[in-house]
């Protein structure tokens, strides 16, 4: 159950708005936007899309995106994010395989075209400055990855730009990994309202493409884009 696999993961149950989230997302729903006071484990996001993630691929039907893209203007909160994201993955090897955590495993392994290598089940790369990019994210497109970075990171990648260590060869190579197949989770958005309409933008813009970019924003004290975005909120409970 989903409680268990949460608790498992994490380290403690559920609260309602996950539990929700968690319902929508499994159905291939994703919102608009989470309204959700600091302090109640926005991270978790992450948690909760592998979960669902892990559950369609073992039906053999996977229709949420493949990537998660954790987005926020701090370093200080990509690197607790990144934490966040390596103790899913540890907790996920270091399970025994009969474990409340071990069909996730096995079932995002299901997605893997190198089963053995170090990053599998799950890829987890950051991007920041003066932080070099490990490149697991780009090594298996068809793995599950959680990318962590800043809005120049990953805002430069979208619009083949690609700062950091990256080759004029490789930009189109990174902007269509970053704009196909991923959840973008734009993290305290009311700091970066300019790239937040920027993914709006590219995501109207790819309407009916199959494993196109999707949005998910969150934030205290967001101001709605749009009134469709206030109707798809998931807020807490």
């Amino acid at each position: 159950s989903f409680p268990d696999s949460f608790y498992s993961l994490t380290g403690y149950p559920p609260m309602r708005w996950q539990n929700r989230l968690f319902r929508q997302l499994i159905k291939g729903e994703i919102p608009a936007a989470l309204d959700l006071p600091t302090g109640l484990g926005k991270t978790s996001v992450m948690a909760i899309w592998l979960i669902a993630l892990a559950e369609q691929a073992a039906a053999g039907a996977v229709r949420l995106p493949r990537r998660l893209g954790y987005v926020v203007d701090r370093r200080t909160v990509v690197d607790q994010a990144t934490d966040e994201a390596l103790k899913l993955r540890n907790t996920l090897k270091a399970r025994d395989a009969n474990g409340a955590t071990g069909w996730i495993r096995v079932a995002l392994d299901k997605l893997c075209v190198d089963h053995n290598d170090d990053a599998s089940p799950l890829a987890i790369s950051t991007l920041r400055g003066e932080l070099a990019d490990n490149r697991e994210w780009q090594a298996d497109p068809a793995r599950a990855a959680i990318v962590i970075g800043t809005v120049d990171m990953i805002g430069s990648r979208l619009l083949f730009s690609s700062y950091g260590n990256v080759g004029w060869k490789m930009r189109a190579f990174n902007a269509g990994l970053t704009a196909h197949d991923t959840l973008i989770v734009h993290d305290e958005t009311q700091l970066s309202p300019a790239f937040e309409e920027l993914l709006r933008q590219i995501e109207d813009g790819q309407q009916g493409q199959l494993r196109r970019l999707r949005v998910l924003s969150l934030s205290a004290t967001r101001r709605p884009v749009n009134p469709a975005q206030v109707r798809d909120s998931a807020a807490a409970e």
